[in-house]
């Protein structure tokens, strides 16, 4: 068998702070993130790098050392050592018992909505390491005000324009902890405790949380097909007295439902017409490719938007954000320095790094590919079955399920063979009727054998009786 050649690399090191051996490290893992250093490179010799770079062999050791606890090289006895695929690190799934489990004997989880971070585990590393250089970071890392730091604000002014076609000045961005602290701002900035908040019939679990957190009644609005219904929300903002909106108009989560221009329209036109602000979650627009018009480039003077990078690029950088009327402001940022103070963190210094460096939109695209090979897969296992319903461009299935299945026991016979996935239930508000179906999760697992023998454990439990009869009534 031939082997690879051993590639002649010798990074520069002589900039980068510390010790030679983690110097050496980061080289590795910022060319692996810009492609110098290809997954199956074989790395020089331990004794080669040495002479090539004038350090001990010692320092070449521990820098492969740290290198391979960080998931970037790989050695193997006789070949080498080579720039391994994080994916590696997952064993295939094993069959113990009748259940379906990882090599920490935990469940294939197909109920949480992440997104795969393995394939740009050496951008973020790189990312960081350029964080960590910046002459400007300790200023960076000072009290900020409550908005957040102009140089950060304007990194995800830039993101926005690339990956929603939202384009607003830096001015009009406020950072907030992730996601859920941009939701919790923005709600907390347009409603009271009692107040009668709308939501979409089908909404997003974390959503009901900051409403119980902030003591708001929640009332469902219709939707159909389409999505969410222009006259209904109407109708129900003046039978409750509602002021505001909550919504996901792309990818919808769970339905994964995209909202049309004519109805995005209608509903600005409503808010206008009734006094109602509208609160966008647009986490998962980014995949979304072109990206629609947001409720906010359509209504700014009516629409709260709020995001956060949890999906698109990764969520421990904890960066959230929100784009507002003017008017709203001084109350927004009150609310941020009540709750956090000064919402810049090392985290978002990373983030813009990685948007500043166009690393960020190839980090997307990448999400994007990988969420289409998954699509792809769940519709191969699943090709019996109605998924016409969900959107290919989104990291999960809405799965209906025939009238001869319940949701609830197609969960648990699930779970009893090592597969998590989510209910309808769990997406309900009040005490309305909810759809027969489950939600799926495609990115939660590394290895597409993963979530390969997990749908096939859903099919048979959908259309074989005898095999699984507790899921039939």
């Amino acid at each position: 068998m031939n082997q690879p050649a051993t590639i002649r690399w010798q990074p520069a090191i002589t900039h980068r702070p510390g010790p030679l051996y983690r110097a050496i490290a980061a080289a590795l893992a910022e060319d692996i993130a810009n492609g110098t250093l290809p997954l199956g490179t074989r790395l020089p010799t331990h004794r080669d790098l040495a002479w090539d770079l004038k350090v001990t062999v010692g320092t070449i050791t521990r820098a492969y050392q740290e290198a391979e606890r960080q998931g970037l090289i790989g050695g193997e006895v006789g070949r080498g050592t080579f720039v391994r695929d994080p994916r590696r690190l997952i064993e295939p799934v094993v069959e113990a018992g009748g259940s379906l489990l990882d090599m920490n004997h935990g469940l294939i989880d197909l109920s949480v909505n992440a997104t795969a971070l393995w394939p740009d585990a050496p951008a973020l590393m790189a990312a960081t390491q350029a964080a960590a250089l910046r002459p400007d970071l300790v200023a960076l890392m000072s009290y900020q005000t409550p908005l957040g730091h102009p140089r950060l604000r304007a990194a995800i002014a830039d993101w926005l324009a690339d990956s929603a076609n939202l384009h607003v000045a830096p001015e009009q961005v406020l950072l907030a902890v992730g996601g859920q602290g941009a939701m919790l701002t923005a709600l907390s900035a347009v409603t009271r405790p009692g107040d009668t908040l709308l939501v979409e019939q089908l909404t997003y679990p974390g959503l009901r949380a900051v409403a119980l957190h902030l003591g708001l009644r929640l009332v469902p609005v219709p939707m159909d097909a389409e999505g969410l219904l222009p006259d209904a929300v109407e109708q129900a903002a003046r039978t409750h007295g509602a002021h505001a909106l909550y919504c996901m108009p792309t990818l919808q989560n769970p339905t994964t439902i995209t909202l049309s221009l004519d109805r995005r329209r209608a509903l600005v036109e409503v808010a206008r017409r009734i006094g109602l602000m509208l609160i966008e979650d647009d986490v998962y627009g980014f995949l979304k490719q072109p990206a629609p018009p947001t409720l906010h480039s359509l209504g700014p003077d009516v629409t709260l938007y709020v995001s956060s990078l949890s999906k698109s690029l990764f969520p421990g950088l904890r960066t959230g954000f929100i784009v507002g009327p003017r008017p709203l402001f001084d109350r927004l940022a009150t609310i941020l320095r009540a709750t956090v103070l000064a919402p810049a963190h090392l985290g978002t210094v990373v983030a813009a790094e990685l948007i500043d460096s166009g690393e960020a939109g190839r980090i997307a695209q990448r999400r994007r590919t990988l969420v289409a090979e998954r699509q792809a897969l769940a519709r191969s296992v699943l090709s019996g079955h109605d998924l016409s319903a969900t959107d290919p461009s989104v990291t999960h299935l809405w799965l209906p399920l025939p009238e001869t299945v319940r949701r609830d026991e197609l969960v648990r016979g699930a779970l009893e063979r090592g597969v998590k996935i989510t209910s309808a239930d769990g997406f309900g508000v009040g005490r309305g009727e909810v759809q027969n179906a489950v939600r799926i999760c495609l990115m939660g697992v590394d290895h597409a054998a993963q979530l390969e023998k997990g749908l096939s454990v859903i099919d048979g439990l959908i259309t074989n009786p005898v095999a699984s009869s507790a899921a039939w009534v």
